[in-house]
């Protein structure tokens, strides 16, 4: 985990979340650290309140006034355990969305279509090895877990950006793709349409003139 990732999501978000994950006797089990819509593990440093969170990150006195700090038990709605019996692997995305500044990552779920920012998965390590997981909170609510093998990384929540104008962009570039795709079968065999879509251009190949 990179934690100084971390800490800049929290930046700049402007927000700084601590929790402290108890289980059903009340007895502290760990703490996570994170900006109100992801929360990573934090495992290895002593316990943190604000002001030593801070001083690791070197946070300064003008910039902390600047920033939220909130520190409280972890929401009982979340399961923040390694394993949950009824939780759900879901698809890697095989495209990724940048929309209103934002880098969104789309997931197909048994409830549909859901989003999440691809932000935050920049903190993990070993990504090739990353699955996602969908998992339901008390509330019925979803959220995305990230685990490296078996082992949670990240709790992340869905952002909401499904909108008319989005869904109008997105029909936009599937007609533009489309009429690509029907030119070039028009231009190429199919051998010919194969080595494209396997190498991209650079800008030494032979072009007019040579």
């Amino acid at each position: 985990m990179k934690l100084k990732k971390v800490a800049a999501l929290c930046d700049r978000m402007g927000m700084f979340y601590l929790c402290d994950q108890v289980n059903g006797a009340g007895t502290f089990i760990r703490q996570w650290l994170g900006d109100g819509c992801a929360a990573y593990p934090i495992d290895g440093l002593p316990y943190l309140d604000p002001e030593n969170l801070c001083a690791m990150f070197d946070i300064s006195e003008k910039r902390k006034e600047k920033l939220i700090f909130r520190h409280k038990d972890a929401p009982a709605s979340i399961n923040w355990d390694d394993a949950d019996p009824v939780e759900r692997q879901v698809d890697d995305p095989k495209l990724c969305l940048r929309y209103e500044g934002q880098t969104l990552l789309p997931l197909q779920t048994s409830a549909g279509i859901v989003f999440i920012q691809d932000k935050y998965l920049a903190p993990l390590d070993s990504l090739d090895y990353m699955h996602l997981y969908e998992r339901r909170s008390g509330d019925s609510g979803m959220y995305i877990i990230a685990k490296i093998g078996m082992v949670v990384q990240a709790v992340i929540m869905p952002i909401d950006v499904v909108s008319a104008d989005l869904i109008d962009h997105m029909e936009k570039l599937t007609d533009l793709c489309r009429t690509a795709l029907i030119k070039k079968e028009q231009m190429y065999t199919p051998k010919e349409r194969a080595e494209l879509e396997e190498n991209q251009g650079t800008l030494f190949q032979k072009g007019a003139g040579e």
